[in-house]
């Protein structure tokens, strides 16, 4: 840790003489106040100060790596692991769901509180903790109750990790001058290496497997929030009506409105890709190479993503990712043959890699500061309630018309295309 480096603040300041002249101590937000000899001195401890900027995104790239693993194993293959315990289409749609809603409660408070405190890398620690003990139930239940029960803690704990890591790197981008984009395509890599990885590993073999892997996962995650630097400064505590006038502008509402919309579109493919292929004919492997594939898209795009978002901005990235999935769902729900799937999940890199791009962009750019991991929590929340609702109808809509389900994710697209024209033309006006 590099020693601390004092800073005068008051010459003028005397001692109070009914107190000790020669030391007082007082915590500070940054660090610690020390009187000496009649001066005040506010030592500040400087992790993220003195830090290089490749030590920053060594950290922050070992973190993406980390959280988007396990993400690459639960998206395709957890519905998987929960029909081998007897639930239905509809009971796994309610499971899926439940993440996304207590995300609407639980990611605005962590926001928050991180944003006043300055403490957003603890709160990473927390929910990685959280996440990590949690998810190891789900070795002892098999009944849907339980399930359900485990997942109201997991999903939100460990979901909450993303806004609060966007938070962080973002503050480090703007620190350190750092491409998002770069750090953030480490996530896609290890996304990418889970999905072909367990697929092949998982063939032939009990789904119970995929309780190891992801438990593996998490303490490697736990780890990396412990190697983080936090990047957010302590601002105090923002009236609520100061976030609710950011949050109700016009503009930010219709944005994040239109992203959740896109985002939410995916239910059907992350909630029973792997059902509908592999009852398809296609094995676990294929499943992985397809989802793979998609991700390997998506990385492209990150690795450029400075000079794509410098040449389109985010709101024609939010018209351009809401215009494709229109198109993509309407591929899946017409075909299961492997050609349509490829051209389909190649179409994932503008689906979900240039809507993600520009929300973190807008945000970045829009949120005041003391304000912007609340921004995040705010995204998340509205993002989670039309995902909540886009699973929980999914999982009715497979139940009814299996790969038909994806003309739903269509119109869906179709009305977040509405608002991000809406969007767009709102920009070109500014």
């Amino acid at each position: 840790m590099p020693f601390p480096r004092p800073i005068k603040l008051d010459r003028s300041r005397r001692p109070n003489r009914r107190q000790p002249t020669l030391l007082q101590q007082n915590r500070t937000r940054a660090g610690r106040s020390l009187l000496v000899g009649g001066r005040r001195f506010l030592w500040v401890h400087t992790d993220s100060m003195t830090e290089t900027p490749f030590r920053t995104s060594l950290r922050f790239a070992l973190f993406y790596g980390a959280v988007f693993f396990v993400l690459g194993v639960i998206l395709p293959f957890w519905p998987i692991w929960l029909q081998s315990r007897g639930l239905s289409a509809a009971d796994i749609g309610i499971i899926l769901a439940v993440g996304p809603w207590m995300r609407v409660l639980v990611d605005p408070v962590i926001a928050r509180a991180a944003d006043h405190g300055g403490q957003g890398r603890r709160m990473l620690v927390f929910v990685a903790v959280v996440s990590l003990i949690a998810f190891s139930g789900f070795a002892l239940v098999s009944s849907f109750w339980l399930i359900l029960l485990i997942t109201l803690v997991f999903a939100p704990s460990y979901h909450a990790l993303i806004p609060l890591g966007d938070s962080q790197a973002m503050s480090a981008v703007l620190r350190h001058g750092l491409d998002y984009g770069r750090l953030r395509l480490w996530g896609s890599v290890t996304f990418i290496l889970a999905t072909l990885g367990v697929g092949a590993l998982l063939t032939g073999r009990d789904p119970d497997l995929i309780l190891v892997v992801v438990g593996a996962g998490l303490v490697v995650v736990l780890v990396t929030t412990l190697l983080l630097r936090e990047q957010n400064e302590a601002r105090g505590r923002a009236r609520w009506t100061d976030v609710l006038g950011f949050v109700r502008q016009p503009r930010f509402l219709a944005f994040v409105l239109a992203a959740s919309a896109v985002q939410a579109s995916h239910a059907v493919l992350n909630g029973f890709s792997g059902i509908h292929w592999k009852a398809a004919g296609h094995s676990e492997l294929v499943v992985g190479l397809l989802w793979g594939g998609s991700v390997l898209m998506e990385i492209i795009l990150f690795a450029f993503s400075g000079a794509v978002v410098a040449r389109l901005g985010a709101s024609r990235l939010l018209v351009l990712g809401a215009a494709a999935a229109l198109v993509r769902w309407l591929i899946l729900a017409e075909t299961t043959a492997l050609p349509g799937l490829v051209v389909a999940q190649l179409l994932h890199a503008v689906t979900f890699g240039a809507t993600y791009l520009a929300t973190m962009h807008f945000i970045a750019g829009n949120a005041p500061e003391g304000l912007k991991a609340t921004a995040q929590g705010a995204y998340a929340s509205v993002s989670g309630v039309v995902m909540g609702l886009a699973l929980i109808a999914s999982g009715n809509l497979y139940g009814a018309f299996a790969g038909g389900a994806f003309y739903g994710m269509a119109g869906l697209s179709a009305l977040a295309l509405v608002m991000a024209f809406a969007v767009q033309r709102q920009a070109a006006r500014n």
